[in-house]
């Protein structure tokens, strides 16, 4: 927290008045003396533009914040987009992605050979999705640097050019409609109004929320595509490592109602998933261990 902290250039009594603590507290979290409670942790990762997940694991921490003076490698900030064009498509997805990413898609890119073993090119991005691009069934990866001029065909998806803002929006907007008792005694009053807002603004309802939110969108080579609604974070996660390692000549989705759905990994071009329950998943995994 503390690397994040003087990122943003806030002393102790900034982010103690910012969350309404004492700075004492703030010294506290940052030398481990006591760790803040999931209230002030959803907070924290609000004000940096990231997750409560980031916040406590000791992987890189992403940001939606645009911090081009960030020397800091255990931080990793909002580059700009990656573009994937697919097959019969004249429209390119973009989707916001952090100076790490960019880096390492580029570089893999770059040394990929003709007889690559490995097909698929996996991808977090900073609107909570998880991408798995099949290498030999698109038309077109791009990379594109903020700093450069928006395309002409550039079509921003319902949560923005960088997404909401912070990974965490996306938890808790899951959280408000299908845990709101939890939400409300773990979230404070005033990110309670910021969620309110998001809700409003973007008309997320009980209707479109899993489709926003939840579901897995299957883009096939010839440009129709499938959406599966996922509702268990262990099965995405059983799925999802099946794609990444190349198991099996057929991906596998367990939707919600039970039904199991195999498909030929040479008939997709990309597969986007949920980014936030993949991470709950894997978390589930880890504290079952």
């Amino acid at each position: 927290m503390e690397n994040l902290r003087k990122l943003y250039n806030y002393k102790q009594k900034d982010l103690a008045a910012m969350l309404g603590v004492k700075p004492k507290d703030i010294s506290d979290w940052e030398l481990n003396k006591s760790q803040p409670e999931l209230k002030i942790l959803r907070e924290l990762a609000v004000i940096f533009g990231t997750s409560v997940y980031d916040l406590l694991s000791n992987n890189l921490v992403t940001t939606t914040s645009w911090q081009p003076w960030n020397t800091d490698k255990r931080i990793d900030s909002f580059w700009g987009h990656i573009g994937i064009l697919l097959y019969n498509s004249n429209v390119i997805k973009w989707y916001p992605i952090t100076s790490a990413t960019a880096n390492r898609v580029e570089r893999v890119l770059h040394n990929d050979q003709l007889d690559a073993q490995t097909k698929i090119l996996a991808v977090g991005t900073l609107n909570n999705r998880l991408l798995f691009i099949n290498k030999s069934k698109i038309k077109k990866i791009s990379l594109l640097d903020d700093a450069s001029d928006v395309p002409k065909d550039w079509e921003l998806p319902w949560d923005g050019y960088q997404g909401l803002g912070a990974e965490e929006y996306y938890n808790l907007i899951e959280e408000y409609f299908f845990n709101y008792e939890h939400f409300c005694e773990n979230t404070s009053e005033k990110l309670q109004i910021i969620i309110d807002e998001l809700i409003k603004k973007n008309r997320i309802t009980e209707d479109n929320v899993l489709e926003l939110i939840n579901d897995v969108y299957i883009y096939f080579h010839d440009n129709t595509t499938e959406t599966i609604s996922i509702g268990d974070a262990s099965a995405l996660f059983d799925s999802i490592m099946d794609i990444e390692f190349e198991m099996s000549r057929f991906i596998h989705f367990e939707d919600h109602n039970g039904e199991i759905h195999f498909i030929p990994i040479e008939n997709i071009g990309l597969i986007d998933t949920p980014l936030y329950l993949y991470k709950t998943g894997f978390h589930e995994l880890i504290n079952n261990e």
